[in-house]
């Protein structure tokens, strides 16, 4: 089993990586119902960010991920939390297994074309797929953020902020399957305030930096720690977020 390009980065990933506002998981119950008894599969699951806030609200949860030592941190988080290592083309799980099926910040990795069909057959009849993603919030992008995007985009030749922020449509993507009623959407905004520190190390988490070589990864952080510090000279930075979420019931 070949692993995960965040293995390398598992440290950084489990400092750094924002969480998912309780606005979220407000919008995910008031839709599917409460999350508590409920059997959940948390796909690319990472370190288990999504995995402890939907356990603290109740929720029995499977961990699938790819990366062992992501798997690894995320257990040691949560002792005893069920990790299965595999991703959400080939779902180790029993048909009609689960109640609802999570990708957080991981289903752009899946090929819908695959990924929706595996997802069906674990979910329980009526059960529900969901999608939740955390972005800049372009509708407040301040100019040391357009500055910030500049910079990686020109650092890293993976960047992929346009693609981020103006992301496929997933309504149309889960409607070709023919396996899931109407997708519903929801955003939610909201700002993360962190030391310069713990920012950084959240972008050396990020695939395409990761990819850098040391060198490249060190001249980013020093333009990067410039912009931060012209904006916020004490070193407290607050990053506006957009989380979007998106939600479709198997069969209709």
């Amino acid at each position: 089993m070949s692993g995960s390009r965040f293995d390398p980065v598992a440290g950084q990933y489990d400092a750094a990586r924002p969480d998912y506002p309780a606005a979220l998981y407000d919008e995910l119950e008031r839709v599917t119902g409460p999350l508590r008894g409920r059997l959940v599969l948390d796909g690319g699951a990472g370190t288990g960010i999504a995995s402890r806030q939907l356990a603290g609200r109740g929720a029995c949860l499977v961990a699938l991920e790819l990366g062992e030592q992501m798997l690894r941190r995320a257990r040691a988080r949560t002792p005893g939390l069920a990790c299965v290592r595999a991703d959400g083309h080939a779902i180790p799980l029993r048909d009609g297994s689960v109640e609802l099926a999570c990708f957080a910040q991981s289903w752009h990795w899946i090929d819908p074309a695959a990924g929706l069909p595996e997802v069906a057959r674990v979910l329980r009849p009526g059960g529900y797929w969901a999608a939740w993603w955390n972005i800049d919030d372009g509708a407040q992008l301040a100019s040391w953020l357009v500055a910030y995007r500049a910079v990686m985009a020109s650092a890293c030749p993976d960047y992929q902020f346009f693609q981020r922020e103006h992301s496929p449509d997933r309504a149309a993507e889960v409607a070709a399957s023919g396996l899931f009623g109407p997708v519903g959407g929801f955003v939610t905004r909201w700002t993360r305030t962190l030391p310069l520190r713990t920012w950084l190390t959240d972008q050396l988490s990020k695939s395409y930096v990761a990819s850098l070589p040391p060198a490249g990864q060190d001249d980013l952080l020093a333009r990067l720690t410039q912009i931060a510090l012209g904006q916020f000279p004490g070193g407290q930075l607050s990053v506006p977020y957009l989380t979007q979420l998106w939600l479709a019931r198997l069969g209709g």
